[in-house]
């Protein structure tokens, strides 16, 4: 990547959903370790489970000050999206502040909501105007946090950008750091190969539009939809844990027989 482009790190590369389970009714990413699963077993369903990440919090709302432009040199601005995941819950509520060290460099909110009549066409858009007393070009760590104040919980990610004075980021690219991975909900981030899920259910074709979910206990930690692209590939899938050495049950969705199969052996961090 250009230098001279914020980078974000971990953005997502997959379409992730966010869990419950409704089976009946119808960081740093650290690697998993995983035993092969050897049995499921085989709920029939009539529609499509939604499984969702729950992803409210208990947040007080954060008392954040607007920086005083006057104790800086010079400044930036950003154009900065929520991820997907989140979107649904952006409001006119929400902060987003930008830090370096301790020190808050910029604050912004509400989130910008696009509409057409009475739809939302595009909702969770922020511009960020962030202060500096740096030299221009010089590269520093950033952190930022989104308060989501439907969801009542602070999201943060730190990320490497060069800092250049005047220059509007976003305008060339989508700025969308990856807030989920920030949770302090789930603070543990794991990536799962699905390899022992399909050696689980070797006699079964996955299709895209086909589910799969983690599940500790009935709380879903995490789920990828198929599509053609994964489908030739290796797939992996993002899990948010509450604490290590948790024990995930995973549960995979076929379109195909409108069966969920439980793998029955566990599957721990």
């Amino acid at each position: 990547m250009n230098k001279t482009k914020l980078v974000f790190v971990l953005l997502a590369s997959l379409t992730l959903g966010a869990c419950s389970s409704d089976d009946d009714n119808n960081s740093n990413n650290n690697e998993m370790k995983q035993e092969t699963p050897a049995a499921y077993t085989v709920t029939s369903v009539t529609e499509a489970p939604t499984w969702q990440v729950d992803w409210t919090g208990n947040d007080a709302r954060p008392e954040w000050q607007e920086p005083n432009a006057a104790d800086y040199e010079n400044w930036t601005t950003m154009l900065l999206q929520v991820e997907d995941e989140l979107r649904p819950y952006a409001s006119e509520d929400d902060l987003l502040a930008l830090f370096v060290g301790d020190d808050l460099r910029g604050l912004t909110g509400p989130a910008r909501i696009v509409t057409e009549g009475e739809e939302i066409v595009q909702n969770g858009d922020f511009i960020l105007k962030a202060y500096g007393n740096e030299a221009d070009q010089n590269v520093m760590s950033v952190t930022l946090r989104y308060y989501c104040s439907q969801l009542k919980q602070t999201f943060a990610r730190t990320v490497e950008m060069m800092y250049e004075m005047g220059k509007v980021y976003g305008l060339d690219e989508d700025l969308v750091p990856q807030f989920t991975l920030g949770s302090a909900k789930y603070p543990v981030v794991t990536a799962m190969t699905l390899e022992p899920v399909a050696q689980a259910l070797n006699d079964l074709q996955p299709e895209a539009g086909d589910l799969v979910g983690a599940f500790v206990g009935d709380e879903c930690r995490g789920t990828v939809t198929l599509d053609e692209q994964l489908l030739s590939s290796d797939v992996s899938m993002t899990v948010f844990g509450r604490q290590a050495n948790e024990e995930y049950t995973i549960k995979y969705y076929s379109n195909a027989t409108q069966n969920i199969y439980t793998i029955t052996n566990t599957v721990r961090q």
